[in-house]
């Protein structure tokens, strides 16, 4: 997953073929199964962001499957009609996603970039016919919804504030050879991650649209000003629009949003509804639009670098607006909407993580549980319960309808995510896998290459018991040796668990064992396992992913002299810190990591929030501080050949942070190969080119192959 904060991922579509630049050597072919290579990953589609009709008897969602011809995903709105069979509603070239019923249920709105730019389109699921395009903004729309009336739509699309619109450089042409202009600017956050480039010079606002002017209509703006509005949600009234933003300041405080309200038909400006320090956001107006439930936390001071995000409610009626606030699932200490980390993902789409009851009595949300992500509901007087208990699996997306029918995405160690559906009354402690409906099974064909996770507990250095999994190669043979790869999780402020993760089943098909471990810093285990790493990360983190290496060791079929270690993002930076530490991996891969923590601060994209979440003071005020977590400061210790891989356009560990690492092992004459991916960004590994992901698995497993051979070995005497 993305390190570090997470953040939502604008994907932009990146040019060229995969590309390496390496640094030594060329690669030779990968001695990887033939059951299971990295191409396999060709073969995958994904379903997701599952939308029931009104009435509940129909169910739209979002399929993606891979353009191999294109190097890109198609995706597609589908549909499972009254018969239970899925078929698909559209089928243009151009990326069709986010399905959402009227409420009426005549329309279904979508958001399409057939035209060029992304936009909304309708279908008239009552008359037939055509998709007809409704809005023709500028820039594209972005996150929309439907009023309660069915008459209009609101929306998002970025606008050039007046003072910024003159620095705006001009659409370029085709036979335009002259040098571009330069970017210009007085803001803080310059780059964000995803977004090919420099950061936007327009800001996003609220429009609506009225659905009788389709085709093409005309939008009206309904906030204004040098602030970035999140997604908007109608009042039950439709007379006001809700929303998320960052209003205060959004340069040095990007993670202080607060809940807004504004006039659906702009006639003043929005108000806020919140005002504490900390996120507010993922808002939600109940059925019967008395309630607004949404997410967040209480910032302290210093600031932790984690908190649980919880779940709140309050009215969201009249002249009762922001009253009766209170907490729903109190004391659950688990993040309301956290997934298990995966690569079972849809690349670049998403869906519903949080949705209230048809009788706007209770709340129900997904949350990562130690290893499993489950369904909970909590009620509005704070008490939760689960409403599943199974023992292996992660709940990715879901939606209920009015019928009491759930439709969700679910994944398991050796089940690739589809999209089931299930009575409420049925789900529970049973394997959804066996006792839900299955919409898609198409995902990966054969799913018999893939391998069960173990799930092991073993004590790190204090007793503290540290929670992981094994995944065994197909035919483990325990009398046998066999080479053991560490994986370690980025974040740091995430989880590993009972997930399909195709990246791991390459690896153990390969011929490895394969352990991952949630170590201190990790998620899904309340908030103060996540908050020891605060001011020392690097700290007890490395030391329990160690005692996990030395629990391996001692069950007797791991051969020593075959152990490599790798992760992407705060994995990899856990990963060079590990090979400056510790000698005895015989291969690296360093990805997408940090190893100068006092040069990252000024060029990540989130460089204020790392600075004050993460350090006591500002890398000028606290050089020592620093430096002293930084791999690179000790990277002459390196004696593991490391294998280190970045993207050009990872603002949220930008490259340099990769090439001073390879640089500092080149110049001692360390062995180590480079892999750069062109216009890739830092989630590169989850939504990047295909070809880029396949070529990058191809790269890893040709590495650890050179220097620790796959399979099992007879034990020496």
């Amino acid at each position: 997953m993305s390190a570090f904060p997470s953040l939502t991922i604008r994907a932009r579509l990146c040019r060229g073929a995969a590309v390496a630049l390496m640094a030594s050597a060329a690669v030779v072919p990968a001695a990887v199964s033939a059951a299971l290579p990295p191409a396999s990953l060709l073969e995958a589609s994904w379903s997701n962001d599952p939308q029931w009709s009104p009435d509940g008897s129909r169910l739209a969602f979002v399929r993606t499957t891979v353009d191999a011809v294109k190097d890109d995903y198609a995706t597609d709105v589908w549909l499972v009609d009254r018969d239970g069979k899925p078929r698909a509603l559209t089928t243009d070239a151009a990326a069709d996603t986010n399905p959402r019923w009227s409420p009426d249920g005549r329309w279904l709105a979508f958001a399409s970039s057939r035209s060029g730019k992304r936009q909304i389109h309708l279908l008239d699921m009552a008359g037939g016919g055509e998709a007809v395009q409704l809005t023709a903004v500028a820039d594209g729309a972005g996150g929309f919804a439907w009023s309660p009336d069915s008459q209009r739509i609101a929306f998002t699309s970025r606008t050039p504030l007046p003072e910024e619109a003159k620095l705006l450089p001009p659409d370029p042409t085709p036979d335009d050879k002259r040098a571009r202009p330069p970017y210009v600017t007085e803001r803080m956050r310059v780059r964000n991650d995803g977004t090919l480039g420099w950061a936007p010079l327009k800001r996003n606002h609220l429009w609506v649209v009225e659905v009788a002017g389709a085709p093409k209509a005309a939008a009206k703006r309904v906030s204004n000003g040098p602030y970035d509005d999140g997604d908007p949600v109608w009042s039950g009234d439709g007379r006001t629009l809700f929303f998320s933003a960052a209003r205060k300041d959004d340069e040095r405080e990007q993670s202080d949003s607060e809940l807004y309200a504004v006039p659906a038909d702009g006639s003043a400006e929005p108000r806020a509804l919140t005002s504490r320090d900390g996120p507010d956001g993922a808002p939600v107006v109940s059925p019967d639009g008395r309630w607004l439930a949404w997410t967040g936390f209480d910032e302290k001071t210093p600031p932790a670098s984690h908190r649980v995000t919880r779940l709140y409610a309050m009215r969201a009626d009249g002249a009762a607006l922001g009253t009766e606030r209170r907490e729903l699932a109190v004391g659950i200490d688990r993040s309301i909407g956290e997934p298990v980390n995966n690569d079972s993902g849809a690349p670049r789409t998403g869906g519903l993580r949080l949705q209230w009851q048809a009788d706007s009595k209770a709340v129900r949300f997904a949350a990562a549980d130690r290893g499993n992500s489950h369904l909970f509901v909590a009620t509005l007087d704070g008490k939760w319960r689960p409403l599943t208990t199974y023992t292996s699996g992660d709940v990715r997306e879901f939606n209920v309808s009015a019928r009491g029918e759930l439709a969700a995405v679910f994944s398991a160690p050796a089940l690739p995510a589809e999209l089931y559906r299930a009575s409420l009354k049925a789900v529970g402690a049973a394997a959804p896998a066996k006792a839900w409906t299955a919409v898609t099974s198409a995902s990966y064909g054969d799913v018999s290459r893939f391998v069960d996770h173990e799930e092991v507990t073993y004590p790190s250095f204090d007793g503290q018991p540290i929670q992981g999994w094994v995944l065994k190669p197909p035919g483990f043979d325990a009398t046998k040796r066999w080479p053991l790869v560490l994986y370690i999780h980025g974040g740091p402020h995430t989880a590993y668990g009972n997930a399909f993760f195709h990246e791991f089943q390459v690896l153990a098909n390969a011929g490895y064992v394969v352990l991952i471990t949630n170590p201190r810093g990790s998620t899904s285990y309340g908030e103060q396992f996540a908050n020891v790493i605060q001011y020392k990360y690097p700290g007890d983190d490395f030391t329990d992913l160690m005692k996990g290496v030395d629990f391996m060791v001692a069950r007797g079929y791991i051969d020593t002299k075959r152990m490599v270690v790798g992760g992407g993002s705060g994995g990899g930076l856990l990963t060079s810190w590990t090979v400056t530490q510790d000698h005895r991996f015989a291969a690296a891969l360093v990805e997408r990591a940090v190893t100068n923590w006092h040069s990252f601060t000024g060029t990540a994209d989130l460089n204020h929030f790392f600075a004050t979440h993460w350090f006591r003071a500002m890398p000028w005020e606290d050089t020592a501080d620093y430096l002293a977590r930084s791999p690179l400061q000790q990277v002459g210790k390196v004696t593991t050949p490391t294998l280190v891989l970045h993207s050009t356009d990872d603002y949220r560990t930008p490259l340099d942070q990769g090439l001073q690492f390879y640089a500092g092992l080149k110049m001692q004459g360390k062995p180590a190969q480079l892999a750069v991916f062109p216009d890739s960004w830092h989630g590169m590994s989850r939504d990047g080119r295909p070809s880029h992901r396949v070529k990058r698995m191809e790269i890893i497993v040709e590495w650890f192959s050179r220097y620790a051979k796959p399979g099992p070995q007879e034990p020496t005497q």
